[in-house]
């Protein structure tokens, strides 16, 4: 096995697996969960039903599959507003341990649990990560994430490309973006200080929706915006 600590950004891992630590109240509002709502829609679509069905909880691990990327959503939290503890961390990673093999996972990258949003000491989290996965876990490798917010991103440089790109017009008959939410969005897009997808909502005037219907523009390969994941499973 392998097991590496790195500073920057998750997702340019080359793992097969990043964890994404959610909470069990559908909400993906900010952090590396923003990312993946932003990334897999569909992914968040299942999130919030099974949410809503009370089916996930602390330890229960759910694993969302595309033919390029897993997804292992991990609680680390019951409500987003409140912080996580200690012991949902030892709970997921228990869990983890007890199935990713059965699963099928060879390789995974995951941030510091529970250490953004959640108000754990990141070194906390790094010495509970490294208690449960850093021995004994053959034929695994490992990546634990440091947050960097100055890491390159190539979804977003993608993303930026093409939005500063393409005439506004175009944009905004193909996305059903509005004027000004657009203008707001492509001046934010020429700071030097943006890098990351997440960064943009810092930004007054982008909004959510209006950075969810960028996004699904920028990702389609024509002016018709449509999701590009589909399979997912569940694991419990």
């Amino acid at each position: 096995m392998a097991f590496h600590i790195i500073e920057g950004n998750i997702f340019t891992s080359d793992c097969q697996t990043i964890v994404n630590t959610v909470n069990c109240v559908g909400v993906m509002g900010a952090g590396i969960a923003l990312e993946c709502r932003l990334r897999y829609p569909k992914m968040y679509e299942r999130y919030v039903e099974i949410c809503q069905k009370g089916q996930l909880d602390i330890g229960r691990l759910w694993l969302y599959r595309t033919d390029s990327r897993w997804i292992l959503n991990f609680p680390t939290k019951k409500h987003w507003r409140y912080p996580s503890k200690e012991a949902y961390l030892r709970q997921g990673l228990e869990k983890f341990t007890a199935t990713y093999a059965q699963k099928g996972i060879r390789s995974i990258a995951m941030p510091l649990l529970g250490a953004d949003k959640g108000g754990i000491d990141p070194e906390i989290s790094l010495s509970l990560i490294q208690e449960h996965l850093a021995n004994g876990h053959e034929g695994l490798h490992i990546e634990v994430y440091r947050y960097d917010p100055t890491a390159h991103d190539d979804v977003f440089e993608r993303f930026k490309a093409r939005l500063l790109r393409e005439t506004s017009v175009h944009i905004q008959n193909a996305s059903g973006l509005k004027p000004k939410a657009l203008e707001n969005l492509r001046e934010a897009l020429q700071r030097d200080d943006i890098v990351q997808l997440n960064q943009l909502l810092q930004v007054k005037g982008v909004g959510l929706a209006t950075l969810e219907k960028a996004f699904r523009y920028a990702q389609a390969p024509d002016a018709t915006a449509h999701d590009l994941f589909a399979a997912e499973s569940a694991t419990n």
